[in-house]
């Protein structure tokens, strides 16, 4: 029976050949690292709730339903529709009333700008209370 044919080291521009598919003896540290990073992330999206699901869906329809105004434009005295549930303190494992907020989608955005480091911003982490407003 013929043997397969080799195959190339799966680290990015390493030109070993191999007779099984993986990485060559210099580059096999990264694939457990890589393993033990996928681990990881599947830990994490495992932990919270996935935002499709039934039961967030019925938890967000509540917290609008309980709070249809954007609680960030309401301190600047504007009315805004909320139409996004904020986790306030970041953790969106934590899905306590107390912590989650109605909000409308420019407050969202620029919050999670802001607190994730998007738009150049450093990465920070939240405190509770009402999401900063957006402009």
């Amino acid at each position: 029976m013929p043997r397969k044919a080799p195959t190339p080291c799966r680290h990015p521009s390493c030109g070993a050949v191999l007779a099984q598919p993986g990485y060559c003896d210099v580059h096999r540290t990264d694939q457990r690292q890589w393993d033990s990073t996928a681990r990881k992330r599947q830990r994490q999206a495992s932990r919270a709730l996935p935002t499709n699901s039934a039961a967030w869906r019925a938890i967000r329809a509540h917290v609008l339903r309980e709070e249809p105004l954007c609680r960030a434009c309401q301190q600047r005295g504007v009315l805004r529709a909320a139409s996004v549930v904020d986790h306030i303190n970041g953790n969106s494992h934590n899905n306590e009333p107390s912590n989650l907020q109605s909000v409308c989608g420019p407050c969202h955005a620029a919050v999670t700008a802001r607190h994730d480091g998007g738009f150049g911003n450093p990465r920070v982490r939240r405190k509770s209370g009402v999401a900063n407003r957006c402009k």
